[in-house]
């Protein structure tokens, strides 16, 4: 088995160990769904840390960002189906609808379009889910393909190890795992909130969400499959890509991103208006990309490549304006 095999079959142990543990851990409880769901990411990504310091490379963590989102969803709607949603009349986190106290029957309390006796509208929650599988499928694979095993650790991760010193690993465990694992927990309240408060009907707000997630999901794949053909076929040192998407703005990939999670809020809307708080959640994605990795990532490129410097007078940084060429 070679390394970038063995790699994979470690990533695979890791993730169902921290996903099966987290799960479980999150059914002993007796809190409301949401509790429950931050209890199971808590302990899922501190199982995955712990992988990554016993592996000695934080880029063990990096497939959760993709792989959470289903399963996410997954937990969300098994929990609901289960009638494990507490009876009304109780205070909770979630809005002060479900909260399950020790001792107390669990009952579904909702009435509302219900579709086979489970989800409310789960046409809606089918349509999502099979997008959000899209959407996780083609970045899992990605990342697969680019990664090399166990032996080669992201480049940011690297930057960090020789700024902090002895304290790397207190750093990779607040700012490399729970840091990312907090946006994506924010980006799927969407979804908790089409699972378990999507009692409308389908209407007009769902089409523009069904555009934006799937042309989000097309946009990033395009932009990452023009990246790869030109590394192969240019070698990518020291030569930025400045074709298709690329000319248009300089981080495609990272738009198709972000309008991702735009798109999921448009579900939830859709689903329940009166949970427009969850916003809360692609915008905080919004600003990680344009305050953090946008600025990270254009800092390198400029210190590697001699001309990404003027490629950044031509073209626009996010949204795809192409400005005009200098001396034309």
């Amino acid at each position: 088995m070679n390394e970038k095999a063995k790699g994979r079959l470690i990533l695979l142990i890791v993730y169902l160990i921290a996903f099966v543990l987290g799960f479980w851990v999150s059914t002993v409880s007796s809190y409301s769904i949401l509790l429950k769901s931050a209890v199971a990411v808590g302990v899922t990504v501190l199982i995955i840390f712990l992988g990554s310091v016993d592996f000695n490379n934080s880029s063990v963590f990096d497939p959760y960002w993709s792989v959470a989102p289903p399963l996410m969803a997954l937990y969300y709607a098994a929990v609901f189906i289960s009638g494990q949603l507490p009876a009304p009349g109780q205070t909770g986190i979630d809005a002060g609808h479900w909260t399950l106290e020790p001792g107390m029957p669990s009952t579904p309390v909702r009435d509302g379009c219900w579709i086979f006796g489970a989800l409310p509208n789960s046409i809606r929650f089918l349509i999502l889910f099979i997008l959000v599988m899209i959407y996780s499928i083609r970045l899992t694979r990605n990342f697969l393909r680019g990664w090399k095993g166990l032996g080669h650790e992201d480049w940011r991760y690297a930057g960090f190890r020789k700024t902090t010193g002895k304290a790397y690993w207190l750093v990779s465990l607040f700012g490399i795992h729970l840091f990312p694992a907090l946006m994506v927990f924010g980006g799927t309240l969407s979804i908790w909130v089409v699972a378990t408060e999507g009692g409308r009907p389908l209407n007009w707000i769902d089409a523009p969400a069904i555009l934006v997630t799937a042309g989000a999901i097309l946009l990033e794949a395009m932009a990452d499959r023009q990246m790869r053909k030109f590394l192969v076929q240019s070698g990518g040192e020291g030569k930025t890509m400045n074709s298709g998407l690329w000319s248009y703005s300089r981080h495609p990939n990272y738009l198709g991103e972000i309008l991702f999670w735009w798109g999921l809020y448009l579900f939830a809307l859709a689903a329940n208006p009166g949970y427009w708080q969850v916003i809360i959640g692609p915008v905080a994605i919004t600003l990680m990309f344009l305050f953090a990795s946008i600025p990270m990532i254009e800092k390198r490129m400029k210190a590697r490549r001699p001309d990404y410097t003027e490629y950044m007078k031509q073209v626009s940084g996010l949204l795809p304006l192409k400005f005009r060429r200098t001396g034309s």
